[in-house]
C-alpha cells in the first residue's frame, strides 16, 4: 500500500469516528439541555453548538500542535462556516424561506453580526499583520474579547425576551447524557488526531495545498454534526434552533483561532493566512452577511427582494471552492 493510499485509508476512518461522535455530541448535549431543564435556556443552545463544533476545536490544535500546518486549521475555520450556510441555505429551500428566516429575536440577530463580525476581524487582522503577545496575538486576543462581549450580549437580549413561565423544569437524571457526552468527545479528540496527520499528508503527496484540503475535505467532516442538527431540528419545526445552531457554530469556529493560536509557536496564527485562506474568509463573511440579509427581508414586507438570495448561496460556495484550488495549487 502506497503513502497516498494509506493516508486516504486514514481520513476516511478516522472521519468516520469523527462524524459519528459528533453526531453522538450532538444528540447528547441535546438530552442534556432537556434532562437539565436548560432546554428553553440560552446556555442550552450554547452547549449544543460548542459540542457540534468540537470536531473543529480538536482537529485544529492538532493541526498547529502535533503537523505544524496552520494552513488546514485555518481553511478547516473559514470552510467550516461556508458549509455551515451552504446547510442552512439548503435547509431554506427544502423547508421554506420564510419558515427559517421569519420570527427571529434580537438575540438572534445579534449572533449573526457576531458571526459576521468576528469573521471580519479576523480577515482584518491578517491583513494589516498580526502583533505577538507573549503565548497568543492580538489578533486572536481581540477575538476571544469579542467573543465573550458578543455572547454577553446574545444573553442579555435573550433574557430581555424569555418568559420565565416557558423554561422546563429537569425531567430526569442527567448521569447518562454525561457520559455519552464525555466517550463522545473522547472519540473526538483521538480521531481528530489521525483525520489531521492524514488530511496533511493529503495535501503533501497530492501537491494540492493544506488550505484548500482543509477548506474542502475536513470542513465537510468537522461540519456533519452540525448539519445533522440543522436537518433534524427543521424536520422538527424548530426553526430557531436551526439559526442558532449554524450561527453560534460558525462564532465558535472563530473563537477556535484564538485556541489554536495558544498551541502554535511560530507566531501568531492569523499571520499565516494566504491568499487562498482570504478567499475562504471573504466568501464566508459574505455568505454569512447574506443570511443575516434575509432574516431581517423576513421580518417584515420591506426589502422582500432579498428572501429570493437563498439560491445564489450554493453558487457563491461553489465559486468560492473553485477560486481556493486554484490559488491552493499555485
Amino acid at each position: 500500500m502506497d503513502a497516498l493510499t494509506s493516508a486516504i485509508l486514514i481520513f476516511v476512518v478516522s472521519s468516520i469516528f469523527v462524524v459519528f461522535a459528533g453526531i453522538g455530541l450532538a444528540r447528547f448535549g441535546d438530552e442534556l439541555a432537556e434532562k437539565t431543564g436548560w432546554g428553553a435556556l440560552w446556555v442550552g443552545t450554547l452547549l449544543v453548538s460548542i459540542a457540534t463544533s468540537l470536531p473543529e476545536l480538536t482537529i485544529n490544535i492538532s493541526a498547529v500542535w502535533l503537523e505544524d500546518s496552520p494552513g488546514l486549521a485555518l481553511g478547516n475555520v473559514f470552510g467550516a462556516n461556508m458549509i455551515n450556510i451552504l446547510v442552512l441555505a439548503l435547509a431554506a429551500l427544502l423547508f421554506g424561506v420564510r419558515n427559517l428566516f421569519e420570527k427571529k429575536g434580537k438575540d438572534t440577530r445579534l449572533l449573526v453580526l457576531l458571526g459576521v463580525g468576528l469573521v471580519a476581524l479576523a480577515m482584518v487582522m491578517a491583513a494589516t499583520g498580526d502583533l505577538s503577545l507573549g503565548p497568543t496575538s492580538l489578533g486572536a486576543l481581540l477575538i476571544a474579547v469579542a467573543y465573550v462581549a458578543g455572547m454577553r450580549a446574545v444573553y442579555q437580549a435573550g433574557r430581555t425576551d424569555m418568559n420565565l413561565s416557558d423554561i422546563p423544569s429537569p425531567t430526569g437524571s442527567a448521569r447518562g447524557a454525561w457520559i455519552g457526552f464525555g466517550l463522545s468527545a473522547a472519540v473526538v479528540v483521538v480521531a481528530g488526531r489521525f483525520l489531521a496527520s492524514s488530511a496533511d499528508s493529503i495535501a503533501e503527496l497530492t501537491g494540492i495545498g493544506a488550505s484548500f484540503i482543509g477548506v474542502l475535505l475536513v470542513s465537510i467532516v468537522t461540519t456533519l454534526p452540525e448539519g445533522s442538527v440543522t436537518v433534524a431540528a427543521a424536520m422538527r419545526k424548530s426553526y430557531g434552533i436551526v439559526i442558532g445552531n449554524v450561527y453560534g457554530s460558525c462564532a465558535f469556529n472563530v473563537l477556535v483561532i484564538f485556541i489554536a493560536d495558544l498551541f502554535y509557536t511560530k507566531g501568531p496564527l492569523l499571520g499565516a493566512m494566504t491568499p487562498a485562506h482570504m478567499v475562504a474568509a471573504g466568501a464566508a463573511f459574505i455568505l454569512m452577511s447574506l443570511g443575516y440579509v434575509i432574516i431581517r427581508s423576513c421580518q417584515g414586507d420591506a426589502a422582500t427582494w432579498a428572501r429570493r438570495l437563498t439560491p445564489v448561496i450554493p453558487v457563491i460556495y461553489l465559486g468560492a471552492l473553485y477560486m481556493v484550488f486554484n490559488l491552493a495549487s499555485d
